[in-house]
């Protein structure tokens, strides 16, 4: 099942010399991987906008959108005044069964009432990630957003995601400037440069 397509896009900022890319076609099917790569500022994270339907390309035909998009960036962007589990909630009203179990496969269900604004970096990116999962995506997209973990978390982020991938069949699709980081390191890569 197809959930995005696009044929010949291109995405240009106002003020800006030239596109961000140009004349890109992407089709992207349920289970399938891929990473995004290139320098910093070529256009990745804008790319994994359109995919999410947050923006929309300057140019290009037969885009297709997913219903549901679960994302995670390097910078977590919890709601600081409120608790783990209800910043999890907040997006999952009925999913505190599975927040719970996926707090615990992260080894965090002892900060689920701390605020979101008293968790470290790291912390914080992995109640991100779990809220990206909650939805159950169609998608999901991670933009650097287990870069702030050492090993251990690192691994059980990847596990966790591993497992809800083979429940749900997600498409993934990833940007991390450390190869090593990679969920599905051997998946396909658009080079954006």
């Amino acid at each position: 099942m197809i959930l995005f397509s696009a044929d010949s896009i291109s995405l240009r900022y106002p003020g800006r010399p030239g596109p961000l890319f140009r004349d890109l076609s992407l089709t992207l099917r349920r289970g399938e991987s891929l990473r995004l790569t290139g320098p910093s500022g070529a256009g990745k994270t804008s790319l994994m906008r359109v995919i999410a339907g947050l923006q929309r390309p300057s140019a290009g035909r037969g885009l297709i959108l997913p219903r549901r998009v679960g994302m995670a960036f390097a910078e977590p962007r919890l709601l600081p005044h409120l608790s783990v589990l209800e910043n999890l909630l907040f997006i999952a009203p009925k999913a505190r069964h599975q927040a719970d179990a996926m707090l615990a496969a992260l080894e965090m269900q002892a900060l689920q009432g701390a605020r979101a604004a008293s968790l470290s970096k790291g912390q914080a990116q992995r109640v991100a990630l779990i809220r990206a999962l909650l939805i159950r995506p169609e998608i999901l997209l991670l933009d650097e957003a287990l870069g702030g973990l050492d090993r251990p978390a690192w691994t059980r982020a990847r596990d966790l995601i591993c497992q809800q991938r083979a429940q749900d069949g997600f498409a993934l699709v990833e940007i991390s400037h450390d190869p090593a980081r990679l969920i599905v390191p051997e998946a396909p890569a658009i080079c954006l440069t």
